[in-house]
């Protein structure tokens, strides 16, 4: 019986949570939402859109930003790789 109480309790909870969050964006939102303005809501706040569930996964390359060369007429710049970090410096 214990279990079947606390199943309830929390589902009651959710309930009330739930029902909190879309008082408070309904009030945010000017024009008014519906369930399916609720539910993008949640999907945004929580980072799922449609595009990401259909997309295949695909491996993610970190990407190394590009050093930036000197002009001809001032002085060289020195790039050196620290661990997972690029420093650059000029020197001449």
């Amino acid at each position: 019986m214990s279990a079947k109480y606390l199943a309830g309790f929390a589902a009651v909870c959710g309930v009330v949570v739930a029902g909190l969050d879309y008082y408070q964006q309904a009030k945010a939102s000017e024009t008014g939402l519906g369930l399916k303005g609720y539910v993008a809501s949640v999907s945004a706040r929580v980072g799922i859109s449609d595009g990401r569930l259909d997309a295949k996964a695909q491996p993610v390359q970190p990407e190394e930003p590009a050093a930036k060369t000197p002009a001809e007429e001032t002085k060289k710049l020195v790039c050196t790789t620290i661990g997972t970090s690029k420093r650059c410096r000029s020197s001449g």
